[in-house]
């Protein structure tokens, strides 16, 4: 028994600062990509699932981080804010910390900020918000962000076009199972064969295939914040819609011939434990040719 209530004790302590650990900090994931139909060589930083979470005071450390390696410009993949039924105040000070790392964020380069389902939660239940979403998206981007709400932008100088997806509520609820046409992706940006260098900003990595058969050069999707637990050889433990094992958690896919990567997220909401996954940010460049 005593042995028992020992190794108890150690696995506590361990996993423990584990989770401390994993929760506290962030690393920096390089990706590096290379295309012809690139007009300049582009270096940015992609952040998704923030939730509110501050990494020093007034997200300094982050905001440092981010500056030091000088982007062309940063994009944000959703849930950067936490839109969640627990109060007035824990939601006005989530948006704040968003508008502010916006504002910090843009007074050194441009922001992209595409959306996640816990922004879409102020248009999905109105009811339960102060504000309203179109009030929402104005707060984010009088802060400094260029909004990507099922809408595109074309950065001409580099040859990049960029798309920012934003899904209807149905395809976040915890029993669907739904397929999601191409059709969509269509309808709201037109075709991805142009020429150009397209870049999806799909929060939810759930339709990775439907995303890939649209046909972008390169994908960045967030949400299921790394699986929560990573194991060797396996990778993520565990969905939002509580799936055991999901597909795509993190990291770099190829579906269609086509580059994904699955960001594990900076921060934490619902289940505000990592294990083995730690938060990250990625530093992302394309170089032409």
């Amino acid at each position: 028994m005593r042995l028992l209530m020992i190794l108890f004790s150690w696995a506590v302590t361990f996993f423990g600062g584990v989770i401390l650990s994993d929760t506290k900090r962030f690393q920096v994931h390089r990706y590096f990509f290379r295309s012809k139909k690139i007009k300049k060589d582009a270096r940015f930083v992609v952040i998704t699932d923030l939730h509110g979470r501050e990494f020093g005071k007034g997200n300094q450390k982050l905001v440092e981080e981010i500056r030091k390696r000088k982007p062309d410009f940063v994009l944000l993949g959703g849930d950067i804010m936490t839109a969640k039924d627990r109060g007035e105040q824990i939601i006005n000070d989530s948006i704040d910390v968003a508008c502010n790392l916006v504002r910090d964020l843009s007074a050194f380069t441009k922001v992209y900020y595409a959306l996640g389902n816990h922004e879409s939660r102020v248009q999905w239940s109105p009811w339960k918000f102060r504000f309203t979403y179109r009030d929402m998206l104005k707060k984010i981007k009088n802060a400094g962000a260029h909004i990507l709400d099922n809408s595109s932008t074309f950065l001409k100088e580099y040859g990049i076009c960029v798309h920012g997806l934003t899904l209807p509520e149905q395809y976040y609820k915890m029993t669907n199972r739904r397929d999601l046409s191409p059709r969509l992706l269509q309808t709201s940006f037109g075709s991805a064969s142009d020429g150009r260098y397209h870049i999806l900003l799909a929060h939810d990595p759930e339709y990775m295939p439907t995303y890939a058969q649209w046909g972008p050069d390169l994908t960045f999707c967030g949400h299921y914040h790394g699986g929560i637990m990573r194991l060797p050889k396996v990778g993520g433990v565990i969905s939002p819609k509580l799936w055991l094992f999901p597909d795509y958690t993190g990291g770099l896919y190829h579906l269609n011939k086509k580059d994904q990567v699955v960001s594990r997220g900076i921060g934490t909401h619902t289940f505000p434990i990592r294990v083995f996954n730690p938060a990250e940010m990625l530093y992302v460049e394309i170089k032409k040719g």
